[in-house]
């Protein structure tokens, strides 16, 4: 097995379809990591200048991918990393783990972490947001294992939301023309005051905009893009200076996002779903699927009906349409247990763990022995494990 670096500007065309052939067939899917969401962002500037990928591959076949940028360890700390927490990255996807073919997990997992120093890149490697348990957290396992494996330390741990289409109630989604009138809402995991809530909201939908809720999927037509722009600029997020970035603000991240949309697109992958009622939108959200699963990307809600949740109720009715109408195995919506009102909707939760990784040299051997002890150098050291 081979080991390739690549700016993310030189990808080429054999390239990019090698790359999404692995992402098609990943152990652990990542939409963040797929060429359709990661190839555009090379348009993006200065955000995106610094992002590289290491390709474990034989011949024109990827067995693995990680997505990395070079960057200090801590603020006080003069020790560079290969860290997959770049600009971008931390700033756009919500998960960072590679990808690595299923029926190769373990030893494409290797090879990416013994291939970066051979590639001129720094030794110490910190993994963002890696899965602390399942099938990748396992192959992680066996290579720290080996007497050989690098050495890793966990410096934190935090909660995600997800929904296991085995955790959810999947319910029949009525087939068109049109849109589903009083769509489906898949919330048996929830607490019965949370339903109820959202029942109320339902109805309170259907007063204020003057007919019933539906739910319309608009992810063949790309007017839905400029529909939902327009509804993100016309809420806070189009203010400024209340922190809005509405991609109508700026025209870089704009056309971004439209590659991004696109691509999946074309490829039957995206899903824009509109919820409406009386004639009047009130919330577009979108999710990529990459492989096995679909992953929560953007979303905007009519501000004046922000009394009734639509966001919160697109959101079940998005996780609801995706078991109803799709093989996918897993919907990940896409952040943490933190943003409570959201962590509400979805019925599992999975930890994930930032993780030090020394895979060569006196420097990264040495920054794994002092992390235990590290607080004061700001690399914030919770266990010395892995996570699993």
């Amino acid at each position: 097995m081979q080991i390739r670096l690549i700016p993310l500007a030189q990808v080429t065309r054999a390239d990019a379809e090698a790359w999404q052939r692995l992402a098609d067939a990943a152990l652990e899917p990542n939409a963040y990591l797929d060429p359709r969401f990661l190839v555009p962002a090379r348009d993006r500037g200065a955000q995106a200048a610094d992002l590289q990928l290491v390709v474990a591959h034989e011949g024109g076949q990827w067995l693995g991918v990680l997505a990395v940028t070079v960057k200090p360890v801590a603020p006080r700390v003069p020790v560079r990393a290969t860290t997959t927490g770049g600009a971008f990255m931390t700033s756009h996807a919500d998960r960072h783990h590679p990808l690595v073919r299923a029926d190769r997990a373990a030893e494409a997992l290797a090879a990416l972490l013994d291939g970066i120093r051979s590639v001129g890149l720094p030794g110490l490697v910190q993994l963002q947001h890696f899965p602390a348990d399942g099938p990748l957290a396992r192959a992680l396992a066996e290579v720290v294992g080996r007497r050989s494996g690098p050495r890793v330390h966990e410096r934190r741990r935090r909660t995600t939301v997800c929904a296991p289409r085995e955790a959810v109630t999947v319910l029949p989604v009525p087939e068109g023309p049109g849109p589903v009138v009083d769509p489906p809402l898949s919330w048996d995991h929830m607490r019965t005051d949370e339903r109820r809530n959202m029942r109320r909201g339902v109805r309170g939908l259907a007063r204020a905009a003057d007919g019933p809720l539906e739910l319309h999927d608009r992810s063949t037509d790309p007017d839905v893009d400029d529909e939902f722009l327009d509804l993100q600029v016309a809420g806070w997020k189009g203010d400024p200076a209340r922190g809005g970035a509405a991609l109508r603000l700026d025209p870089v991240a704009e056309r971004w996002f439209r590659a991004v949309t696109a691509g999946f697109r074309r490829d039957k992958d995206l899903l824009a779903l509109r919820l409406a009622a009386g004639g009047q939108t009130l919330w577009i959200g979108y999710a990529l699927r990459s492989g096995s699963g679909y992953f929560g990307f953007l979303d905007a809600y009519a501000q004046a009906h922000a009394r009734y949740s639509p966001g919160s109720i697109g959101r079940v009715a998005t996780m609801t349409y995706v078991f109803g109408t799709t093989d996918a195995a897993v919907f990940d919506p896409a952040f943490d247990a933190r943003y409570t009102v959201g962590a509400r909707l979805f019925p599992s939760t999975r930890d994930r763990v930032d993780l030090l990784v020394a895979t060569g040299g006196a420097v990264a051997r040495t920054v794994l022995r002092a992390a235990p002890h590290a607080h004061r150098l700001g690399l914030a050291a919770d266990r010395a494990a892995v996570g699993g």
